[in-house]
């Protein structure tokens, strides 16, 4: 497993057996849970730890509940964790275009119109927008 987090991954999904990674233009699947391994690795790789990662961006926000991460401040790599249904997702949340309610479901849209479908209420995933969103205001205010 070598797989680096960047520009081109939508989001990590794991469903309880595989690790599914969505990019703009391809999709790879591990047969295990490999979500953190990707997550830290990719922290590494841009220069820190996952953990690292966690405690400053819990600093700056000053928020202690699924914290979104800033895998990369160069490439702008921020992603956030939804749970939905005790499937995991991490979203980078430069590659959501758009996300609504529809029929008791969530849709999010991404950068290249692909859409993913979510038994997640609107406000849960909101409230994660709203965090990046702060956390994108106060770190580049720094």
């Amino acid at each position: 497993m070598n797989y680096i987090i960047n520009k081109n991954t939508n989001f990590l999904f794991f469903d309880g057996n595989n690790t599914l990674i969505n990019e703009v233009n391809n999709q790879l699947c591990f047969k295990t849970n490999v979500i953190n391994d990707i997550l830290n690795n990719s922290c590494i790789y841009y220069g820190s730890t996952l953990k690292g990662r966690i405690i400053s961006c819990k600093k700056l926000i000053n928020s202690y509940y699924k914290i979104p991460v800033i895998i990369s401040e160069k490439n702008n790599l921020l992603f956030f964790y939804i749970n939905d249904n005790n499937l995991i997702y991490w979203f980078n949340f430069l590659n959501i275009k758009d996300y609504y309610k529809k029929d008791k479901k969530l849709i999010v849209e991404f950068i290249n119109d692909f859409k993913l479908v979510l038994n997640v209420s609107y406000s849960v995933f909101h409230n994660q927008i709203l965090k990046c969103s702060r956390l994108l205001i106060v770190y580049s205010s720094r």
